[in-house]
């Protein structure tokens, strides 16, 4: 379900809506569409196979149903797209016949909503059934409005509702607006602005973000919004924005726009592009002004009179976006407590307020930090990230409440001052990617910091002394610095969680006192190719005392780190709740032979380790082991007494002899009958003697009614042929038929081949998308297709897996029947295929893990 109209409005607002649509239909977190057409045609190429149902809600353009919705076509059979608007013609002329109108609550409808808010509990006090009936005349059916009254009037007395009844009859055409004004003019006048900025500036925004907004601007915003909600004015979605029914939004708007119908410069609140653009323009703005915010979503010039802000004394909020800006010099109003404007073309402002709270000017052409920004003891929010012309930042206790400091991607940027390192309140700090810095705080003493990101600081060569506890700071981000070592005083991170220091070349060593990070739960040091040995806990883990250890860490990446040994592994109380091992790349020759006391290891990740000769045995819990281009690997653990491994990946390990697909001793049938997960890729050309084989990319056989509530799922078996020497990536798809309906399509990419290998999958029962509804009376025909993107089947098989082994073999081979097939490979090497990552399936989706 998406509000297509307010969303379309944004800047590239089709554009996301289309990647909302094929993110949650397709199960994929981070699709990316690049334009409104390519975003049409991935719709009609990927969701034309798929039964969804779509709620397109308030859309008023034609546009926005060609971008998501243009023919039915493009979904698959019994989908359902559901259209809601205010404007019948665009339904019409869309070509869509079957339309409902929606109808107003009756009489008995309508009493039981106004109750349900008015009176909480059923205590209807002495109010009337007679008093009820006339509110109800006045909201004319329309739930909103009963929503409203019945929220503004819980609690009061009688007295209160007639009243009411008074004010609501001096509108004789019961406008809906008089009838939603009627709780707006029950509000104080903090209430009151928290509304109308709200409703004229803030709809759809962050909670957090409005309340750092208005707080700013002096209102006292967690009373006010709790008062809206109570009144049913505003909602908090599950996401924490802010939303509000478009009528409501309307008669907020409305009420602004009558404070003076005909001179724009008179009313408190300014957001159209018209209204802006002739008061700054003109130079007419006045006292009265309180906000401007313009959010264009698409670039408009806007011409400022130099004079344009003068006589808007009053003036508290300035928000300007996608503005293309002329005229100059700006002085900014003294009142002024909020300014937002990326892109500002000046230098620098001719003169600054003093009460300015949040100073957000990203990508402008700021070229000093300080001057006349000194004695800013209120501001709090300073953002000037993007901007190229910034050198340093001097001196900056003048701003002792100062909370967040953003200096993203400023690239000419080469010092940050001392003081910045003892800023009480400071809570948010970044400097990524400023690949100039190289002078940074040598010590910390930010008590309040909760973020702090320097990856991409490619020049920084020394990070922190940290002299205080620092409580709340959850991640630290120091990828891609030059740091050759973190200080002793790193423990004073008490509840840092997650540390980053992937590919930081320079890093030589971590202190032992990391392990005092009693909270720590992941710590990546991907490609830190210098990298000389992780440190030995020098105290006993197990001394209470002592609290050392890493009690809480669940995933270490030491990708790429050039370790020939893993000694720090030997004790695992040091890592007593490790899930995720990442050793990828590195030189070691064996591992610790208590690899299998990590009891909670569930992915082990050993790639191109090419030293590697042995695998110890593993801790039965684990799920994930991938070992593509061990080379040197010539012996695997007993895999027997595993009971949860679910993918393995011995791919291009060319000194491996391999017998079957007994992986040294387990029964695979056996194990597919108890657990039901696996997927195996081994170097070789031969299928196990237990598959049934087949034609080259094509499966079909029949499975009699008897075994329909037996069988528990599909096994697969492919030999992918590849021309030998030649390193190449290789993706996989397979579809399955029941009785030509498909019920399952996904593809796995396999990296880094450069010979024959053996692919081996299971398929469990509930994976298979409503294949219950398919099966029919006497015989069930399922059929497989497969393709390749590179190389080419040589062989092809498979064993229906079912409760009684015995039964496996009663499936009956058939002539594979003609089947439409919309391919996800359309074409070998093509652009489009790329566009979104090949795995997907029509029932639950197992993620690909990480790639080399």
């Amino acid at each position: 379900s998406a509000n297509v109209r307010e969303t379309s409005n944004r800047p590239d607002g089709l554009v996301q809506l289309q990647q909302t649509l094929l993110s949650e239909t397709l199960w994929k977190e981070n699709l990316v569409v690049l334009s409104k057409d390519k975003g049409a045609n991935l719709i009609r190429d990927r969701l034309c196979c798929r039964k969804i149902l779509l709620v397109l809600d308030d859309v008023d353009h034609g546009d926005q149903l060609n971008a998501l919705a243009r023919e039915c076509a493009w979904f698959g059979k019994r989908s359902r797209i559901i259209v809601t608007t205010r404007d019948k013609h665009v339904l019409t002329s869309h070509g869509i016949d079957r339309v409902y109108e929606v109808k107003p609550l009756d009489q008995d409808e309508a009493s039981e909503l106004l109750s349900s808010y008015a009176f909480p509990g059923n205590q209807t006090k002495d109010i009337s059934r007679d008093l009820i009936d006339r509110i109800l005349g006045y909201a004319n059916g329309l739930p909103l409005a009963i929503v409203v009254l019945g929220a503004f009037l819980r609690g009061r007395s009688r007295g209160e509702w007639e009243s009411t009844l008074e004010t609501l009859a001096e509108s004789p055409n019961k406008d809906i607006n008089r009838v939603l004004k009627i709780s707006f003019d029950a509000l104080d006048n903090n209430q009151k602005d928290i509304f109308l900025d709200i409703a004229c500036f803030f709809k759809g925004r962050e909670r957090d973000y409005v309340t750092r907004v208005l707080d700013g601007c002096g209102l006292k915003t967690l009373i006010g919004m709790q008062t809206l909600i109570d009144r049913s004015l505003v909602t908090i979605e599950d996401n924490g924005t802010i939303q509000m029914h478009d009528l409501i939004e309307l008669m907020g708007q409305d009420i602004v726009k009558q404070e003076y119908p005909d001179d724009p410069g008179k009313r408190s609140r300014l957001w159209c592009y018209d209204d802006v653009f002739e008061v700054l323009s003109e130079d007419i703005g006045t006292n009265a002004l309180k906000g401007i915010v313009l959010q264009l979503p698409t670039q408009k010039e806007l011409v400022i009179s130099p004079s344009a802000f003068t006589h808007m004394r009053r003036l508290k909020v300035l928000i300007v976006r996608n503005a293309e800006i002329s005229g100059g010099p700006i002085c900014l109003p003294n009142d002024l407590r909020w300014l937002e404007w990326p892109g500002c073309p000046l230098s620098t402002p001719v003169c600054v307020p003093k009460k300015l709270v949040c100073f957000d000017v990203p990508n402008s052409r700021i070229v000093e930090f300080g001057g006349n920004l000194k004695d800013f003891r209120m501001l709090k929010d300073i953002n000037f990230s993007q901007c190229n012309f910034l050198t340093r930042v001097p001196d900056i206790s003048w701003a002792p409440n100062l909370e967040r400091l953003d200096l993203w991607l400023c690239k000419s940027l080469v010092e940050v001052d001392q003081s910045v390192g003892y800023l009480d309140k400071l809570e948010f700090l970044s400097l990524l990617q400023c690949s100039k810095l190289s002078i940074f705080p040598s010590i910390l003493k930010t008590k309040s910091l909760r973020e702090l990101y320097l990856s991409g600081c490619s020049k920084l060569e020394k990070f922190s002394d940290i002299l205080v506890k620092i409580e709340h700071l959850e991640e630290l981000h120091l990828a891609g610095t030059a740091i050759k070592e973190l200080p002793a005083s790193i423990d004073n991170l008490v509840s840092v969680r997650h540390i980053d220091l992937t590919n930081c070349k320079n890093l030589i060593r971590l202190p032992s006192s990391i392990y005092k990070l009693q909270n720590l739960g992941y710590l990546g040091l991907t490609d830190c190719s210098n990298f000389i040995m992780f440190p030995k806990n020098l105290e006993d883990p197990t001394d209470l005392d002592g609290g050392l250890g890493f009690p809480n860490l669940d995933g270490l990446d030491l990708r790429g780190c050039n370790q020939s040994e893993l000694d720090f592994l030997e004790s695992s109380s040091n890592f007593p709740k490790l899930t995720f091992l990442d050793l990828r790349g590195n030189k070691f020759t064996h591992m610790p032979r208590c690899l299998n006391e990590y009891n909670d290891l569930e992915c082990l990740l050993l790639d191109y380790c090419q030293q590697l000769q042995e695998i110890p045995p593993l801790p039965s819990n684990i799920g994930i082991i991938r070992a593509n281009n061990c080379r040197s690997l010539q012996k695997l653990p007993d895999f027997s007494s595993l009971s949860n491994f679910s993918e393995v990946d011995f791919s291009s390990c060319c000194g491996l002899s391999r017998k079957g697909f007994d992986l040294a001793g387990v029964s695979i049938l056996e194990y597919l009958r108890k657990t039901g997960k696996l997927d195996i890729l081994l170097i070789g050309g031969e299928m196990p003697g237990w598959i049934h084989h087949c034609e080259e990319g094509s499966i079909s056989f029949k499975v009699p009614k008897d075994l329909y509530d037996n069988f528990l799922g599909l096994a697969l078996c492919v030999v992918l042929g590849l021309e030998e020497g030649k390193v190449v990536n290789v993706s996989c798809e397979v579809q399955i038929f029941v009785n030509g309906k498909r019920v399952s399509c996904h593809a796995r990419t396999f990296y880094s081949l450069e010979s024959d290998h053996v692919w081996l999958e299971y398929h469990r029962r509930i994976a298979l998308w409503e294949v219950e509804k398919y099966l029919q009376n006497d015989w069930s025909h399922f059929q497989v297709h497969l393709r390749v993107s590179k190389g080419s089947i040589k062989k092809c098989g498979f064993r229906l897996i079912c409760q009684q082994q015995e039964d496996d073999l009663r499936v009956e081979p058939q002539c594979p029947h003609p089947i439409e097939i919309d391919w996800m490979i359309k074409e070998r090497d093509s652009e489009e295929d790329n566009s979104i990552d090949t795995k997907e399936e029509d029932g639950p989706i197992e993620t690909d893990g990480e790639e080399s």
